[in-house]
């Protein structure tokens, strides 16, 4: 059996926003063209693939198809007014599985990263797969009836903290047991905010998630314009800079950095 695992980097449909929405800046975040272009920032939705000695694992789902044909009603008037979406054909997380011969069905764990819409709109396009994680704290404290169409009828397995090596509270999960792939609680962003760090060959690979929306987050200490605890957000953020600064880190990826191509490490 290999000692490491393989991530593949998706772009899982894109995204315009004001900037403030990504970067702290103001105390109210205005729709994405509100100030102007010059305030706006296209993104993607990014979702990966790990490929794992015991199974595949996908972090977060990108946009549904549905955005395609009937967003207003999928994305919601409340989150429709603040954000530009695209998801190009092809480009789904089903659609992009099955380039690679892959169904829901041989997806063995996704784990969602916390329960805003950019990380589980696609959702229901992965309803096949073994299980479905998501932190006992996110689903504790950042769900709410809105979302509930995003996940109507999947049944999430609830991710219980563990003492682990990383993290800003050593908390999370090693997800098989093997020192391959941890959960690493990184709570700010949301209450239950999970990044995953994972074991490739060359190294370890961070995917930070929202904890940053760029690699200028963690450098400069910028937090996302939406925390639900600032202090708890520096933290992760300062751990996510420490970590992406040892020798033997390959890459900290965040979800929405404009500058992450799709790729495999």
């Amino acid at each position: 059996m290999s000692n490491y695992a393989k991530v593949h980097v998706l772009h899982a449909g894109e995204l315009t926003y004001d900037r403030s929405l990504a970067f702290k800046e103001l105390e109210v975040i205005p729709s994405f063209d509100q100030r102007g272009k010059e305030f706006q920032e296209k993104v993607p939705v990014s979702s990966y693939l790990i490929e794992h000695p015991q199974g595949n694992i996908v972090v977060d789902t990108g946009w549904h198809e549905d955005i395609r044909t009937n967003p207003k009603e999928h994305l919601g008037e409340d989150i429709y007014q603040f954000i530009e979406y695209k998801l190009p054909e092809g480009h789904s997380v089903k659609e992009q599985l099955a380039a690679r011969n892959l169904s829901p069905e041989d997806i063995h764990t996704v784990v969602i990263t916390h329960l805003d819409v950019d990380h589980i709109s696609g959702l229901k396009l992965l309803s096949g797969a073994k299980r479905i994680l998501v932190s006992e704290q996110e689903w504790k404290n950042h769900r709410d009836e809105s979302k509930e169409k995003w996940y109507e009828d999947i049944d999430f397995e609830l991710v219980k903290l563990e003492k682990i090596p990383f993290g800003p509270h050593q908390l999370g999960k090693d997800l098989f047991g093997d020192g391959l792939v941890y959960l690493v609680f990184t709570p700010g962003h949301t209450a239950g905010h999970m990044s995953v760090l994972v074991r490739v060959e060359a190294g370890w690979v961070l995917l930070v998630s929202d904890v940053g929306y760029a690699e200028k987050s963690w450098k400069e200490q910028i937090l996302p314009g939406n925390t639900v605890d600032d202090e708890l957000a520096y933290q992760s953020l300062q751990w996510v800079k420490e970590f992406s600064e040892r020798e033997d880190c390959v890459a900290a990826i965040a979800n929405h950095d404009p500058s992450v191509r799709p790729t495999m490490f």
